[in-house]
């Protein structure tokens, strides 16, 4: 096999999979987030990322443009993966369905030790870094809420829920899912709970939510 026909395999092979520039921005993500866990948001630099996805500086930037865009971009990509059902208000399917089906998957991803722990890091650094707290909140909880928050404004004309304030409802409902298990977990003193008490907790908490704000 020549030179040329060498060339024509290694294209041929790239072509089928993802693009140059999005395997790096996959490494850069990777190595991100490896690297907030094990050093702490604060303490990893852009150097360190860089370097961990053999990548250059200038490369990272090209994709991110600072310390705040990359940490978003690694939540945004860690709330993708959670695989949500989607709140659309399907009329084959009460809110009641839709709702504990979002909130087990949810709970199941916000209790896995590595969440817990990331959250608990980006917490103890937030006074000194602000705009990386910002960007954490933003592409985590914020997120979450706004859906949960509109998808309660469709079950609001749909079920003629009483609903004075759709993100305040949210809030109320998205804390009841979870209880305190982060918290248990953050202080050491539980492990993350089981699929069946994540269940049956989700469950109950949506049935007496919208049996409160049906009135």
């Amino acid at each position: 096999m020549n030179s040329n026909d060498h060339k024509s395999v290694s294209k041929s092979r790239r072509g089928r999979g993802r693009p140059p520039d999005l395997l790096k921005r996959d490494a850069i993500l990777d190595a991100a987030s490896a690297l907030f866990l094990e050093r702490g948001i604060a303490a990893t630099t852009i150097e360190a990322v860089a370097a961990r996805a053999a990548v250059s500086k200038m490369t990272l930037y090209s994709h991110f443009a600072d310390k705040p865009m990359l940490l978003m971009a690694v939540f945004k990509r860690n709330l993708n993966a959670i695989d949500l059902p989607q709140l659309a208000g399907d009329e084959s399917e009460s809110a009641l369905e839709l709702l504990s089906d979002y909130g087990e998957r949810l709970v199941t991803f916000l209790t896995r030790p590595e969440i817990v722990r990331t959250a608990r890091v980006m917490a103890a650094s937030a006074n000194e870094y602000p705009e990386l707290a910002a960007a954490f909140y933003a592409a985590g909880p914020a997120v979450v809420l706004a859906e949960v928050a509109r998808f309660l404004g469709i079950a609001k004309r749909k079920e003629r829920l009483r609903l004075p304030d759709q993100r305040l409802a949210a809030e109320q409902l998205v804390a009841a899912w979870l209880g305190v298990d982060q918290l248990k977990q953050s202080l050491g003193v539980s492990g993350p709970p089981s699929r069946s008490v994540i269940a049956r907790r989700v469950r109950t908490a949506t049935e007496a939510m919208l049996r409160g704000w049906a009135g």
